[in-house]
């Protein structure tokens, strides 16, 4: 069959993030005997336009249509991405006949919701190299998808849905057969890698084991050098990023990838979004270093005993600390977030957090995110939580925005906390102030030409010391109670 499948992220908040999951159901919909296209909108100007052109010039059986995030949880400046995939499927609507399957991390989310949010034919729940060929089979074959793991299918009586299955092994993505690298490339991208799937953490918030499932699977570590070898010679990219949701848990994982590396003399330069204070330890950062990586974001969410065990973290205020301090000793840039709001959180809390910020993430190669309002996202532990609790009414839509800020909590005396931090500590960033600016982007190119290795989130801290910039952040904020 002819299957045409689409990049719908239109984000580069942060990074240009590549699409690996739409990669590995590429790959597998084409070793299979399909003939597919990749409609990647992250770049255009104009992503109804683009996408009718890829349509007329393919005339696709199947559209696959991939969703990332169901918006950017940034609860004081929020920003939707519904409409624009709702107003995608429109015009794959008036332009072909093709049947549309939505999937991609929010549909895994959405799960039941996702064919009430979108009007498609089916939702791919679950991992998609194994959904969407035996989809494309059963539809060369005359039947109608229903039966398949993982797929929903819309029928006049409402949805057939299939639980998920999980894949027990997976390999490379196949991203370099799908994607334009120099679109990514010139925007400071690394390239991603996947050396694990799944998660049994069990955070509150978070909805890994909605998309990736709970069992863990793991890559060897040969298996993953293979594959950055094989990159770094067809690509060259100047970064690899390790982007499984815990890198470094457990950590003799991400330290036998690091010694096949090393041991093997692949030389590249590497980053990991994944970084759980319980896994780092000054031992995995010094071998992290030798195999070429120059930074690591990591995770804690919170610096307060009560709301670590609110968001049922696994790990305590102590951890946080050695992980912190051992960061700092690698010379590692590193990106730390948190978050101030979840159940329980108070104004003491708040300053637990807020105080261990200041004293300890303090050095110049160290970015610190804060995020107020918790996204409630469909299937997350918060979510059940927030229902039986009477947070929610029950039935509330959870593919609009619905944050979480705790009862009684004062938020314009937490953001005027953060305000203040940030006037001490120009390193601090706010949620709402991320964004590509003119400025960001320039800065971006220059360090393109330049030839520096991403990512380049990591010199954010210096060039946020630039004056007059640290004078404008400290008098003139960018959340208040007015953002609220």
């Amino acid at each position: 069959m002819r299957v045409l499948l689409v990049n719908s992220n239109r984000c580069r908040d942060l990074v240009a993030a590549p699409p690996i999951g739409l990669a590995y159901v590429a790959t597998a919909a084409e070793d299979a005997g399909h003939d597919v296209r990749v409609c990647d909108l992250l770049f255009g100007t104009d992503p109804d336009r683009d996408l009718a052109r890829s349509l007329r010039e393919l005339d696709p059986d199947v559209v696959g249509l991939s969703v990332r995030n169901i918006d950017n949880v940034v609860r004081q400046k929020l920003e939707s991405y519904v409409g624009g995939v709702e107003s995608l499927i429109r015009t794959i609507r008036t332009v072909s006949r093709a049947r549309i399957v939505v999937g991609g991390p929010a549909i895994s989310i959405l799960a039941d919701r996702a064919l009430e949010t979108f009007d498609a034919d089916f939702a791919a729940v679950g991992e998609g190299e194994t959904i969407l060929p035996a989809l494309l089979d059963s539809l060369a074959g005359g039947a109608d998808g229903e039966g398949i793991d993982g797929l929903y299918c819309r029928r006049d009586s409402g949805v057939a849905r299939t639980p998920p299955s999980r894949l027990p092994r997976f390999g490379a993505s196949g991203l370099e057969r799908w994607i334009d690298w120099s679109l990514y490339s010139r925007r400071g991208a690394t390239w991603p890698i996947q050396t694990r799937r799944g998660c049994s953490l069990g955070c509150s918030y978070c909805t890994y084991p909605a998309i990736e499932g709970g069992a863990v699977r793991f890559r060897t570590p040969e298996e993953v050098t293979d594959e950055i070898a094989h990159v770094a010679k067809a690509i060259a990219p100047k970064t690899f990023e390790f982007v499984d949701s815990t890198f470094t848990v457990p950590e003799s994982h991400a330290m036998r990838i690091c010694e096949e590396i090393i041991r093997r003399d692949v030389r590249v330069t590497l980053s990991a979004m994944g970084g759980n204070p319980a896994g780092i330890s000054a031992q995995l950062l010094g071998t992290m270093k030798r195999a070429g990586f120059n930074s690591l974001m990591v995770s804690p969410e919170s610096a307060s005993e009560r709301m670590l065990r609110s968001y049922r973290k696994g790990f305590d205020v102590a951890a946080v600390a050695n992980a912190a301090e051992a960061v700092r000793a690698s010379g590692l840039a590193s990106a730390w977030f948190f978050m101030l709001g979840g159940p329980g959180e108070t104004m003491e809390t708040v300053e637990e957090t807020m105080s261990f910020i200041e004293r300890h993430l303090r050095w110049r190669n160290c970015l610190v995110i804060i995020m107020t309002g918790v996204r409630i996202l469909p299937g997350s532990e918060l979510a059940r939580e927030a229902f039986e609790s009477g947070y929610l009414p029950l039935g509330t839509n959870l593919a609009q925005p619905v944050f979480y800020v705790s009862p009684g909590l004062d938020e314009p005396r937490v953001l005027q906390r953060i305000n203040q931090a940030i006037a001490r500590n120009p390193s601090i960033v706010h949620s709402c102030e991320e964004g590509q600016s003119s400025f960001q982007t320039t800065i971006d190119r220059l360090l393109h030409g330049a030839g520096v290795a991403p990512p380049f989130w990591r010199f954010v801290p210096r060039y946020l010391r630039i004056p007059p910039l640290p004078f404008l952040r400290a008098h003139y904020p960018a959340v208040g109670a007015a953002a609220i």
